[in-house]
């Protein structure tokens, strides 16, 4: 191919040039370095947006699995990699992204801090010796903790609006990560658990504990900042900013965030809905829809309603929350609101449901020392048809210490 007509490709023609290298690695044809050097003569300065692209189009139309895509992400990421470096992205103070961008920063900094505590254990593997420095770095590993903030944010506040337009695989593959750093996020706080009884093995292991933490993280940032946010800045229109950062606000900072640029981003990303004071009828009875809203927030329950056709429709907000919603997953399917490693479960619930095999699923599940009851029920009009399912979560940890009786009213 001569290099008038290399530069000369439509962007469909470098798309598929690009989707058959992949496929041609896939299979073993070709080394991902033969791949590295062909991509050099077919790109030039080619958008993020194009990766989230290829990796649409080799699911929906190369019927690649998911569990694929996600193995060769990394791959063609390094493919690309000197492609997206020299990218930068301007965006502004004021703008939403920014301050995950920012947060990114941030969190490198942790990162640092965590890969020099690696090293400090390696350097004095006695447990006396392991146990102080463990000790003296918890304000490190509280902020590492806090990553879960950032990750909830950005499936719940962004994912959502990449989806609606056809940007699906990249957030399912940020999301299944996230999912492997929460495991192992999990995994080091039953080290700081037991910080004063590791054993030999648990402190050899420590160490290459913190710096698979380190590793995985800071890929995952290179990923967000050289394509997925580039992406959601090309296809996010400026309304949707303005949810995806009332939906921010709505979950709240972690402790690393620079509440300055909160305030400063506020000031342009505000939106309020108003409801009005008018009834809504039902068979036995009605509210205004403030007194409507406001009994579904006093509930002790979190309610989620899921229509027949998969779509969240409606969710309540209590003040103390199980699970994070925000009102960017409304209008978003049931499954891409659920990692990808439960979809499966999802689906046979509703598959159930629909076909009128069972009218209720249940799960309790022991998470930071709560018992939560997780409850589907089938809603179905008065001819039985399915009209939607109902998910029900409760904190039952302090109802199941209930004795006896309690039959007057105190002041406790």
């Amino acid at each position: 191919m001569s290099e008038f007509i290399q530069n000369n490709l439509s962007r469909v023609e470098r798309l598929n040039l690009m989707r058959k290298l992949l496929i041609d690695m896939d299979k073993g044809l070709i080394s991902p370095a033969e791949v590295k050097e062909r991509f050099k003569k077919i790109l030039e300065n080619v958008h993020p947006a194009e990766i989230a692209i290829i990796e649409n189009i080799l699911i929906v139309q190369d019927h690649f699995p998911q569990e694929k895509i996600h193995r060769l992400c990394d791959v063609h990421i390094d493919i690309f990699r000197e492609s997206l470096e020299s990218q930068e992205i301007n965006v502004q103070k004021s703008h939403p992204l920014y301050l995950l961008y920012d947060e990114h920063k941030k969190i490198s900094e942790i990162l640092g801090m965590v890969m020099k505590i690696a090293s400090s254990i390696e350097n004095n593997k006695n447990v006396d010796a392991v146990t102080k420095i463990l000790e003296e770095n918890l304000p490190v590993f509280d902020s590492l903790f806090d990553i879960e903030n950032h990750m909830v944010r950005e499936e719940n506040a962004l994912f959502p609006f990449l989806e609606k337009h056809d940007v699906v695989q990249p957030p399912q593959i940020l999301w299944n990560e996230h999912d492997s750093l929460r495991a192992r996020l999990k995994d080091l706080r039953g080290y700081l658990n037991k910080a004063s009884n590791l054993n030999n093995q648990e402190i050899d292991e420590l160490p290459n504990l913190l710096k698979y933490i380190v590793d995985l993280k800071t890929s995952h940032i290179y990923k967000e900042n050289k394509i997925l946010f580039p992406t959601a800045l090309d296809k996010l229109e400026e309304a949707e900013w303005d949810k995806v950062w009332e939906g921010m606000n709505e979950i709240g900072y972690a402790k690393y965030t620079d509440l300055s640029l909160v305030k400063e981003i506020g000031k342009i990303y505000k939106k309020k809905e108003i409801l009005e004071d008018r009834y809504t009828y039902l068979e036995s009875g009605k509210f205004t829809l403030d007194e409507l809203n406001a009994l579904f927030e006093t509930l002790p329950i979190e309610i989620t309603f899921i229509n027949k056709d998969d779509i969240v429709q409606f969710f309540n907000r209590g003040e103390k929350r199980v699970f994070v919603r925000t009102k960017t997953v409304l209008g978003r399917t049931v499954q891409n609101c659920h990692p990808p490693k439960s979809v499966h479960i999802v689906n046979k619930i509703l598959e159930d449901f629909k076909s009128g095999k069972r009218n209720v699923a249940e799960f309790w599940i022991n998470m930071q020392g709560r018992l939560i009851y997780i409850r589907y029920f089938a809603v179905r009009d008065s001819l039985g048809n399915y009209l939607g399912t109902l998910e029900v979560t409760q904190d039952v940890t302090d109802i199941k210490k209930l004795e006896g009786e309690k039959r007057i009213y105190s002041e406790e």
